[in-house]
């Protein structure tokens, strides 16, 4: 199979760890390595199929600078020696450019104690911290663990606390990945709160030993270009004409002494010897760059500039370190820090949450709920970040020689630029590994029409981050819930109407449109959604471990907690395609979530008793549904049968009821056993919560693996009864369900299109459609586009809610799937569009 890079080929050389799905049947099990090109690979599994066969493979790879060559390909099973040495004493890693040696005993608060490179120490004493009320909270180890090691690539795991006067503040795991004969190496920092106090700074340091004279050292930042200072300027009164020296100087070039001029040099020396620097990105639309000669001094500012690369390198005669930081000025306020440039030892701090920018500040926006004015989940306050967590990627690249501006702008623009290696649409679809999901179809014009919609849309919330500065260190990767027309602002001030969380699984949306487009920027977008999603939407510890915040003005805000926003289906995409470590971790850690959730808070406890005969009043979806997806992942991640049982359990269950799928959507279930008990039909729970979450994703995905025809038909006997009349819902279910059970009917319009299919029924597919395209948005969508100015020039869609745009592409989707032939232009009522 031939895969592609997600953007261009990387100029230089590159590291890159990327998922690889095979058909069910395909591939028994690994038994020989695997080349991509002419480079070899470290390959594991990541999932199976029913059959046993694998699903999914992960693969890490080094890759020459512009390498093109990108066929996946057999070959004999790597031989070298493995890049990491576990001992008694710590961790040893030898990827061939350097040693680091990682202690388990000793200095606890030293992560790594020393990196060499030609046996000389080129970093050491590497570790975290936070900054609190002017005292530096420390970091304590309490774990370090090989987590992957091979020839190509190792990961090191070490976990611990910020702690202070023996309480602990944060929870910390953090990842290094080495990879062989690579000069870089990734940082991925996870912290999450066990006490939400007013942080002043966040960040992570090491020190640097640097040799030379002062003019011999230097700092470059990444903006627009490559910036560079020397600690001492051979610039001065006498020599600031043609001084070719100065000239090389700016760019980074080292000078013996005995190639200058003494007479310059005697002015040099005389120059103020500049050893701290700062790299602020105070917002995402400002950064600013200034020195200090020593502490206690004048901070000079050299200048400002919009949005940084979030990356500096300090260097001297014999190489030097560079540092960087992803979504650097997307995450603001960041900072890149260094301190006693001309010293023995310079520290490089990595800001991840700046002490320029304000406090963190978890307290509630208001003192009492608003769930009757501001669509609030109930009359509680739950609002807490205690157990909520944020993940950053930094990046550290050692140069035994001094780096020219050239390289460390190249180390910059690949630390922004997320370089990827994605498979084509094509192989996504034909391996069926995502379940059901159309290619992109052009070939009428109906669905030429329908292409164009999901893409202006799509290009409206890519705008959308931009033009409304979704950006913030707590905000980066999600958008928000419902617009406010008359302001021309979203409603980021209402209740459950500002961020989205996860409601109505935007997330899946976006994944599947990068898997019919290959679309880098809908990549990236999604990916960011989904590490914020997984982290801060989500519970990691504490009181609500296990479970997700609803949509509110705050990500963890809602009173409501639940099991749909910590649904391991919406992370798997971007854990198949990338083998994230961080991600894998967040989706193990569901896979149980029934035995406790529902104990730790009932989620139909507005409605009824929190348990019932030992059992708990749960919805069929989204509850249920999340947890078939909780278990989904794992049967294939794992195997484990069990996880598979757990499901059947409950569809045997459901099949047993009056109405099948159709009974509850309230029933009562059995943590223990996983039993789903029988409730009554058309109680409390709203028929389009069963659908609305990821159930129909999770569902027909489910459906093309079981061989349960009973399941199947299920499916197909909901989406089918969606569509009826009022009338016909009482007459078939003996009056227990009418139309007001069924809100949003254009939510079921992609079940409504398998039951069509199903039942070989052109009536129902034309209804779909016509729902679809009719009762849901105003079409097209480039028709109702509108500017306007606030504080600035704004273009919005008036009528938008990111739950009715999330929900239309999705089902048009499954229509397009199911009855995508039995759409035209007639059942639409717009013409002169299509």
């Amino acid at each position: 199979m031939a895969l592609k890079w997600l953007r261009k080929a990387p100029l230089t050389k590159q590291a890159v760890t990327f998922g690889h799905p095979w058909a069910q049947g395909s591939l028994g099990k690994i038994t020989s390595g695997y080349v991509l090109g002419s480079s070899p690979l470290q390959s594991q599994v990541m999932a199976y199929w029913p059959d046993g066969s694998i699903k999914w493979t992960k693969h890490a790879g080094v890759f020459a600078a512009g390498m093109h060559d990108l066929q996946l390909k057999e070959s004999e099973e790597l031989q070298s020696e493995h890049i990491a040495i576990e001992k008694y004493n710590g961790i040893y890693i030898d990827n061939g450019c350097f040693k680091v040696f990682f202690s388990k005993h000793g200095e606890l608060q030293h992560i790594i104690e020393w990196l060499k490179v030609n046996n000389d120490v080129k970093l050491s004493h590497l570790t975290v911290g936070a900054v609190f009320k002017d005292q530096d909270l420390t970091f304590v180890k309490t774990n370090i663990s090989l987590e992957e090691n091979g020839p190509i690539k190792s990961v090191v795991k070490v976990e611990g606390d910020i702690t202070y006067l023996g309480d602990v503040y944060q929870k910390i795991i953090i990842r290094f990945r080495f990879f062989k004969e690579l000069s870089t190496f990734d940082i991925v920092h996870t912290m999450i709160l066990v006490k939400t106090e007013n942080y002043d700074g966040i960040y992570i340091k090491a020190k640097a030993p640097l040799r030379g004279e002062a003019w011999n050292r230097f700092v470059s930042i990444a903006g627009a270009q490559v910036y560079t200072e020397p600690a001492q300027l051979f610039l001065s009164r006498r020599y600031s004409e043609n001084n070719l020296a100065y000239k090389e100087q700016v760019k980074g070039k080292v000078t013996a002494e005995s190639e200058l001029d003494p007479e310059m040099m005697i002015h040099t020396k005389e120059q103020a010897i500049w050893n701290n620097f700062r790299l602020i990105q105070e917002s995402p639309s400002s950064f600013s760059f200034s020195k200090m000669t020593q502490k206690g001094y004048a901070s000079i500012e050299a200048g400002r500039g919009d949005r940084s690369k979030g990356a500096i390198y300090v260097g001297g005669v014999d190489g030097g370190v560079a540092m960087g930081m992803a979504h650097f000025w997307e995450k603001a306020p960041r900072e890149l820090e260094v301190s006693d440039l001309t010293g023995n030892e310079t520290t490089i701090t990595a800001w991840l949450w700046s002490r320029s920018g304000p406090p963190m500040d978890f307290s509630h926006y208001s003192n009492r709920d608003h769930m009757l004015s501001a669509y609030e989940g109930m009359e509680e306050l739950r609002s807490t970040a205690v157990g909520i967590a944020n993940t950053n990627l930094l990046q550290i690249s050692l140069f035994s020689q001094p780096a020219t501006q050239e390289q460390f702008g190249l180390f910059a623009d690949n630390l922004q630029n997320n370089p990827q290696i994605v498979c084509y649409p094509e192989d996504y679809h034909q391996t069926k590994v995502f379940g059901v999901w159309p290619l992109m179809d052009h070939s009428t014009p109906m669905k030429h029409f329908l292409e164009d919609q999901m893409a202006s849309l799509k290009q409206f919330y890519l705008n959308e981050v931009e033009q409304r500065d979704w950006y913030g260190f707590w905000h980066f990767g999600d958008v928000m819930h419902t617009y406010d027309a008359d302001r021309h602002v979203w409603r980021y001030d209402i209740g459950g109407y500002a961020w989205q969380n996860t409601e109505l699984v935007p997330n899946m949306w976006l994944w599947l449109d990068f898997l019919r487009t290959g679309d880098p920027a809908v990549f990236d977008f999604a990916a960011a959604m989904t590490r914020h999603t997984s982290e801060v939407d989500q519970y990691h510890l504490g009181e609500y471990q296990g479970l997700g915040s609803r949509h509110n003005v705050l990500h963890w805000g809602c009173q409501c907690k639940e099991a749909r926003i910590s649904m391991a289906g919406l992370h798997r995409y971007y854990y198949y395609l990338t083998g994230d470590e961080r991600i894998g971790d967040i989706i193990a850690s569901v896979k149980d979530n029934d035995t406790v959730i529902f104990n730790q808070l009932a989620p139909l406890r507005e409605f009824y008793p929190e348990i019932i005969e030992e059992q708990y009043p749960i919805r069929v979806g989204p509850d249920w549904s999340s947890l078939t997806s909780n278990w989904f992942t794992e049967w294939e991640r794992s195997g484990n049968q069990l996880y598979l049982e757990y499901i059947k359990t409950g569809i045997n269950d459901i099949k047993a009821t009056p109405n099948r799928l159709l009974s509850g959507p309230t029933y009562l279930f059995d943590t223990n056993t996983k039993h789903l008990t029988y409730y009554g039909t058309g109680n409390i729970g709203g028929y389009h919560m069963i659908i609305a979450f990821g159930a129909p994703q999770v569902w027909l995905e489910l459906e093309q693996l079981l061989d349960d025809q009973d399941w199947s038909t299920m499916l197909a006997e909901f989406g089918r009864f969606y569509a009826l009349s009022d009338e016909k819902k009482q007459e078939e279910s003996q009056k227990k369900l009418n139309d007001q059970h069924f809100s949003w009917p254009f939510f079921a319009t992609g079940l409504m299109a398998y039951a069509a299919q199903f039942y070989q029924d052109k009536e129902l597919a034309k209804k779909a459609w016509d729902i679809l395209l009719n009762e849901s948005i105003p079409l097209p969508v480039s028709s109702t586009m509108k500017e306007a100015v606030i504080w600035k020039p704004i273009t919005e869609l008036p009528w938008i809610s990111t739950n009715t745009v999330s929900q239309w592409c999705l089902n048009v989707l499954l229509c397009l799937v199911y009855i995508g032939d039995d759409i035209s232009s007639e059942i639409i009522n717009i013409k002169e569009e299509i």
